[in-house]
């Protein structure tokens, strides 16, 4: 046996199973090359065996983490692209109001403004009427009553006055009334008073209502009566018609102008 300061050598030990056979058991002490490195021996153990099932777990977790963040990010990407959908719908949706809008106003601001001038706006809103209130000079001759038709609460709108009588000057519905009230000292049974009022239309009259008062006193009675008749219908009239007011007693008429008026109205 010989050493070397520099590569000392280094004893190999051989053991197989002779089960103590003494031929057997050897001891070897050789000394190695300067320069040869020791083979090494291959080991099989069970820390590796478990290093690789670890390495293998982490495997298989990360790949799972992987496909969670996948379907994270899908998702995410998918309501970014829902939300700008949205409002690209809205600002096209936006867009389209905006110029409908001012076109719109355009069309319908001259409908309201210059499709009809002031004066067919007053006929609208003011219809044809008039009332008339009565007077105490009366004619007895054509029995036809003379009316106010500017003081106190008379007035035309649409209509013409003339000589007693209402000229209409638009056709349509009209409801037409009258009332009267007479008065005397004294009183016979067998007297009556007729109030009607008569429609002029081409030349042509004809009476549209009449109301008889009679038997409103008693034999006898010296004391003073007094009776009133109203009459009223809705009446068709056309242009130029004209409405006159009769009664058969003119001179025996209330003084009293509120009593005894006469008017109409158009309905439609």
């Amino acid at each position: 046996m010989s050493s070397n300061s520099g590569h000392p050598s280094r004893p190999v030990f051989m053991v197989d199973s002779g089960r103590g056979h003494p031929n057997q058991h050897r001891y070897y002490h050789q000394q190695m090359p300067r320069h040869a490195e020791p083979e090494l021996v291959p080991c099989w153990t069970f820390p590796p065996a478990r290093a690789e099932m670890k390495k293998r777990g982490w495997g298989g977790t990360n790949a799972g983490m992987a496909w969670v963040l996948t379907l994270i990010l899908l998702l995410v990407f998918a309501a970014l692209g829902l939300g700008a959908y949205q409002i690209l719908r809205l600002q096209t949706e936006v867009q389209r109001l905006s110029q409908e809008m001012p076109a719109q106003m355009q069309s319908s601001a001259p409908q309201r403004q210059v499709g009809l001038n002031p004066a067919e706006l007053n006929r609208n809103k003011l219809k044809s009427a008039a009332h008339l209130i009565g007077r105490a000079d009366q004619s007895t001759s054509s029995g036809i009553l003379k009316w106010e038709a500017k003081l106190g609460e008379a007035f035309t709108e649409g209509v013409k006055y003339i000589n007693g009588g209402l000229q209409v000057n638009e056709t349509g519905l009209y409801f037409v009334y009258s009332r009267v009230e007479f008065l005397s000292p004294k009183c016979n049974p067998e007297d009556f008073y007729v109030h009607k009022m008569r429609l002029q239309r081409n030349s042509h009259n004809r009476t549209i209502m009449e109301d008889h008062r009679e038997g409103f006193c008693s034999a006898g009675s010296k004391k003073p009566w007094m009776t009133g008749s109203h009459i009223g219908l809705l009446q068709h009239l056309k242009e130029s018609d004209w409405l006159f007011v009769n009664v058969s007693h003119p001179h025996l008429l209330s003084k009293n102008y509120h009593s005894n008026y006469f008017g109409l109205f158009k309905t439609h």
